[in-house]
């Protein structure tokens, strides 16, 4: 049985407790419903646990699953940088800006029944 996108807004739900406004699938993790860095780990691990599956398999990884490109991540770091010294100093090392690729709560969910369908058909 695959998963609906209700399971996955009750994973959220269930792991960050309850949010101001109604999370739909048109809600966007990181703007939307605040959910970053270790945060967002916690998310998808949970996800992991809830539907018995890995982002990360030998036939696809996780990039691959999320479409991400070398220099995108799904999550923001949650460390503190006040005057943007990090920042600069990546700069004069020629290190480009991280791209933060958020995704919405839909996607994460076709992500789900897709590592569901291709790990069930394994098994």
């Amino acid at each position: 049985m695959e998963p609906t996108l209700e399971q996955v807004i009750e994973i959220i739900q269930e792991n960050f407790g309850p949010y101001r406004k109604p999370i739909d699938g048109n809600s966007r993790v990181e703007e939307d419903l605040h959910i970053c860095g270790d945060d967002g780990i916690d998310l998808l691990e949970a996800c992991e646990q809830a539907f018995i599956i890995s982002f990360d398999t030998e036939d696809n990884s996780f990039r691959n699953r999320f479409s991400l490109a070398e220099d995108e991540y799904l999550f923001t770091g949650e460390g503190l940088d006040l005057f943007g010294i990090c920042r600069f100093v990546d700069w004069l090392r020629g290190i480009p800006k991280p791209v933060i690729r958020d995704i919405t709560v839909s996607k994460l969910h076709r992500v789900i029944v897709e590592a569901v369908r291709e790990q069930t058909k394994q098994d």
